[in-house]
């Protein structure tokens, strides 16, 4: 999300940010806290003077979509487009934030919480989520949802489909392969874990109970996990997903694999206490998102928490340096 000092040479650093105009509130948290930092927020201008006035926020505004270098400091720097409405503004800042990141303007993107069911209903009946999206744009078979607390990695073979849909997908042995090829190869390339420890959770309660409660895991994970081992990546299970979280296993493992969006996130979420970061592992841009989702319950009492985005722009800067470590490498 900061500029690519090595293909410019000599510019600003630049920060960009997408935001449902309702998400903005926690943003301009961030902004004021750090306002010399080098954001760009990928907004229409004229839904966020609206925001502002009925906020009674006085905060100046610079466009840069002439010059992307031409950062003001103390102001907020926008990336202007045409938008209708807060949805079809959200939708757009994903497609700009991309297209730009891509050309190398910005070392990655930091999205902001967005109502998924109003964009579906409003702007694309299809659209599923940001993971989703920018797999696509990015034209990639095989991302990984990741969810990051400290030290602390979880994700998700699955993202947001229909619980009844997930075995379907399971069965998939290429794909769960692939899935959890790339992930190693993340917490290598993006976090530096050299030689990761890896538990992956049973699908069934009890991890099936030896095929009594449901024989999944030996049809679908055990075979995977067996052409995993072959291929030097150290994965430990299926273990029994209502266990596989204790303090001995969070402090030997580097992730933890888990089979369903729910499985993985009920979990994370008590123990990120709305502070971790949601990371689309496997682009070639870097993307990440705090953790919690819209809060339109508090819009406006102030009581935000701006620690997650604070730990986003953090986990920017590290995988930024790590990918620029291998690729100098």
């Amino acid at each position: 999300m900061f500029f690519n000092g090595d293909k410019f040479p000599n510019r600003p650093k630049i920060f960009d940010l997408m935001a449902d105009v309702m998400s903005v509130e926690i943003f301009i948290k961030l902004w004021k806290l750090k306002k010399n930092n080098k954001f760009v927020l990928f907004s229409n201008q004229n839904l966020i003077k609206i925001f502002f006035k009925r906020k009674k926020i006085n905060i100046p505004i610079n466009l840069v979509n002439n010059n992307l270098y031409d950062f003001k400091k103390n102001y907020l720097n926008i990336y202007d487009y045409k938008a209708k409405n807060n949805e079809e503004n959200a939708y757009k800042a994903l497609i700009h934030s991309y297209n730009l990141s891509k050309k190398g303007y910005f070392i990655g993107i930091l999205t902001l919480p967005l109502n998924k069911e109003k964009i579906i209903k409003k702007i694309n009946s299809k659209f599923i989520g940001q993971t989703e999206i920018y797999q696509k744009l990015d034209n990639k078979k095989y991302p990984n949802m990741l969810f990051i607390k400290n030290n602390l990695i979880f994700a998700t073979l699955t993202t947001h489909i229909r619980l009844k849909d997930i075995t379907k997908h399971l069965s998939n042995k290429k794909y769960i392969y692939n899935k959890i090829f790339h992930i190693n190869k993340t917490l290598i390339n993006d976090f530096g874990i050299k030689n990761p420890k890896i538990i992956i959770a049973g699908i069934n309660p009890h991890a099936g109970e030896n095929n009594c409660i449901g024989n999944e895991e030996t049809i679908f994970l055990k075979p995977v996990i067996k052409k995993l081992i072959e291929n030097n990546i150290n994965i430990y299970g299926p273990y029994s997903g209502d266990s596989v979280l204790t303090k001995k296993n969070m402090k030997n493992y580097n992730c933890f694999i888990f089979n369903y969006h729910d499985q993985a996130l009920i979990p994370f979420k008590m123990i990120s206490n709305n502070t971790g970061i949601n990371y689309t592992s496997g682009l070639s841009i870097i993307r990440v998102s705090p953790d919690h989702g819209t809060a339109y319950d508090i819009v406006g009492k102030k009581i935000g928490n701006i620690k997650g985005l604070i730990n986003c722009v953090n986990l920017i800067k590290k995988i930024y340096k790590n990918r620029k470590k291998i690729a100098n490498s």
